[in-house]
């Protein structure tokens, strides 16, 4: 009947959206071909976390450090809860004592149902895999050295990372280089979906908040489709931006209330 209504050209639209492994981008553009539109949609940025919390801000104000004392702890407390519980919607505006509780049960349907209902995985070894690498955010990874740890073949563990990236529960992140051998040749760094899934499953012993800074601007860098990359050589920046005019931006994340002058030397020397 939808596909009907499609082909007579009604003025009827239909919006599909969840995270299903039949829904996925492989699924849904082989059945819809040609008749769909596709959108990622991230968890909250920022501003729609503000939004949320009806804090209204003049970006005028913003701009030229304007802003009243009370809002800008409004939005310090705010990108506090974004850092340690996360984005998802409906965590956001639950009560604290319920976030874990639903993080995890998002984490249990990510990997049994979008991962392991797809493939013919081993399950243990799937989990051992995942959580070593979402304690392990913004790391450079070796994935030959890490498949010793959970005994699988460097190609399983590849296909393993490969089935995490399609089900939007991490991000790897290449090295930049004019050379595309040598970029694919250099190990990667990984990015997790959201801080509060992250913290809510991994075995992490301190607060990492320089970690979890970092992961946010990752996100908020895929949530405005920037082309992003790596730098690591004699010096190191986080994020290297390659903008439409192949122009070259770098991004270094300190999560701080004052920036070490050698870590912006370092920053203008790579």
């Amino acid at each position: 009947m939808d596909k009907k209504k499609y082909d007579l050209k009604t003025d009827n639209k239909f919006v599909i959206s969840g995270s299903c492994s039949y829904l996925l981008k492989k699924e849904y553009s082989t059945l819809l071909t040609g008749r769909n539109l596709t959108f990622e949609v991230t968890p909250l940025s920022l501003e729609e976390a503000l939004l949320f919390k009806r804090i209204t801000i003049d970006k005028k104000n913003l701009k030229n450090n304007l802003l009243l004392d009370t809002t800008k702890t409004k939005i310090l407390k705010t990108l506090d809860s974004l850092l340690e519980q996360g984005s998802f919607p409906e965590v956001f505006l639950k009560q604290k004592k319920f976030k874990s509780l639903i993080l995890k049960q998002y984490f249990d349907d990510i990997l049994y149902k979008d991962i392991l209902g797809r493939y013919n995985f081993n399950s243990q070894k799937t989990k051992d895999l995942v959580l070593y690498l979402i304690t392990n955010i913004t790391n450079i990874f070796f994935l030959m050295k890490i498949r010793n740890s959970v005994h699988l073949s460097y190609y399983t563990a590849e296909d393993y990372l490969v089935a995490y990236k399609e089900a939007y529960l991490l991000f790897t992140l290449e090295k930049f280089s004019y050379s595309l051998k040598q970029q694919k040749k250099a190990p990667s760094k990984i990015y997790c979906i959201d801080n509060g899934l992250r913290n809510a499953v991994s075995f992490k012993y301190s607060t990492d908040a320089g970690k979890l800074a970092e992961n946010l601007v990752f996100i908020e860098l895929i949530r405005r489709d920037k082309e992003t990359y790596y730098w690591k050589g004699q010096n190191e920046v986080d994020f290297v931006v390659k903008n439409s005019d192949n122009s070259l931006e770098a991004i270094n994340v300190c999560y701080s209330n004052e920036i070490h002058p050698q870590r912006i030397k370092r920053s203008y020397r790579v």
